[in-house]
């Protein structure tokens, strides 16, 4: 066993010594197994093979062993779902299935071609607290809001779901589907989901460094309260830039999924070692697309407890300046460090010498952070507390689909987790998708975060 992969663990029991013996604990374990480790790229041949899949999704084949595959199979999945579909040009996750391609209680067969059902249609965004039609509305992670960037605009969302968890989210989704679910049952091997966080291209801005497509928004109002909510209208054709993804899914051994995300390059700063998020200094000298330059840390990332729209210009005060808390999701020791190093510079130096019709190279101006997992096949129904359970980066957010939430030991199984959250459902190990769940009733208060 590669002893990088379980650090996250030894680490959770060291707390529970005496303080001498868990620090010298501590330091064996910060010791590399090699003076010079490998460093963490995609294997030869992997660009050239059919259909760029990612790693790990094989049942027969083999299964991560080290921090550098897990980080390995979020790049390769990144790009497998980047890579344009051949009719359209389109980015190929933009073409799965949504939430609103979901009917509650109802058979369908299997979607093998998610285009057939899809068609041609326009990337369809809301804000983050206004779910598809079928859900009403929840709020952004945590305590809620909505993420308004420089030119005060709201930042919009997306959720695509590939055909493997699509079919069975499908199969499951509806309060009687959802018990024929035995407790015990997982998603399979390759489902994967993705969300996308989207920012509206102001006029006249010419956006090089980053994927554009148009969409049709929803529109915003006040709703009266010093809050937002969704008019009932929409606009279409609003020309939108790509800034942050999740890329969730089930590889081998690990049906808690992984969790990986992912950042435009010049999204927001990254918190200087030197400072706390209460600081009163400034983050950084530099703007960037989040954060006016100079913004002190203690007025950034701050959840506004009243807010304003012009309705005609969807102009919305105030607007967030954002940060991230931290550069790589929290993951420690170096090595961990250097494998994202290592493995963002290599994909995307490669991505930026591809063909287009391989790989848009707007896409190497995106970074992994990083990935979040958990020991194989440790996934129980019932636990509401996997996020201590969590390796690689600890304190993994995106700053911009968890903006309000960033902080020490917050991480994607900090919310999804196979708990019944309360006496709200049964505990089963497929709760950990908010898919599923959200059509359960009561509604559970989870349909809040993420």
């Amino acid at each position: 066993m590669n002893s990088r992969l379980y650090r996250r663990s030894a680490r959770a029991a060291a707390r529970l010594l005496h303080p001498l013996v868990a620090a010298a604990l501590l330091i064996v374990l910060a010791v590399p197994a090699f003076a010079q480790p490998k460093p963490c790229v995609a294997p030869l041949g992997w660009w050239e093979s059919k259909g760029l899949m990612p790693f790990f999704i094989n049942p027969k084949g083999n299964a991560p062993t080290t921090d550098c595959d897990f980080q390995l199979w979020s790049w390769s999945a990144f790009v497998h779902f980047m890579q344009p579909d051949p009719k359209s040009g389109a980015p190929m996750f933009l073409l799965l299935p949504t939430y609103d391609d979901l009917v509650s209680d109802k058979t369908r067969g299997p979607i093998a071609k998610p285009e057939a059902l899809l068609k041609t249609r326009e990337l369809s965004l809301r804000p983050r607290n206004e779910q598809p039609k079928s859900l009403g509305s929840f709020k952004q992670a945590g305590p809620g809001g909505v993420l308004v960037d420089q030119n005060g605009r709201s930042v919009y969302y997306a959720t695509h779901m590939d055909p493997i968890y699509f079919n069975f989210t499908q199969t499951y989704f509806g309060p009687n589907n959802y018990k024929k679910a035995a407790p015990t049952l997982n998603y399979p091997i390759g489902a994967t989901v993705i969300k996308s966080s989207w920012r509206i291209v102001a006029a006249g801005e010419t956006v090089t460094d980053a994927y554009t497509t148009t969409a049709t928004i929803a529109l915003l109002e006040s709703d009266g309260k010093g809050k937002l909510k969704a008019s009932g209208k929409t606009q279409s054709g609003v020309k939108v830039a790509l800034v942050g993804i999740h890329v969730v899914g089930v590889i081998k051994d690990h049906p808690e999924f992984a969790w990986s995300t992912f950042e435009q390059l010049k999204n927001a700063p990254d918190l200087p070692a030197n400072l706390t998020p209460n600081s009163p200094e400034p983050v950084s000298a530099q703007s960037y697309t989040f954060y006016k330059g100079g913004t002190p840390a203690n007025v950034s990332n701050i959840l506004p407890k009243t807010m304003t729209i012009d309705p005609a210009t969807q102009v919305i005060a105030p607007i967030t300046n954002v940060f991230q808390q931290f550069q790589y999701g929290g993951a420690t020791p170096a090595l961990r460090v250097a494998d994202i190093d290592s493995i963002n510079a290599n994909f995307q130096a490669t991505i930026k010498g591809q063909s287009p019709k391989v790989i848009d190279p707007v896409f190497a101006n995106y970074r992994l952070t990083g990935t979040v997992w958990m020991l194989p096949n440790t996934l129980v129904p019932g636990d509401g507390n996997m996020s201590e359970q969590a390796i690689g980066s600890i304190d993994l957010d995106n700053d911009t689909l968890e903006t309000f939430v960033q902080g020490v030991g917050t991480n994607c199984f900090s919310c999804h987790t196979t708990s019944g959250h309360g006496t709200s459902y049964p505990g089963k190990n497929i709760n950990t998708s908010h898919i599923i769940t959200s059509v359960l009733k009561p509604n559970p208060l989870i349909l809040q975060s993420r």
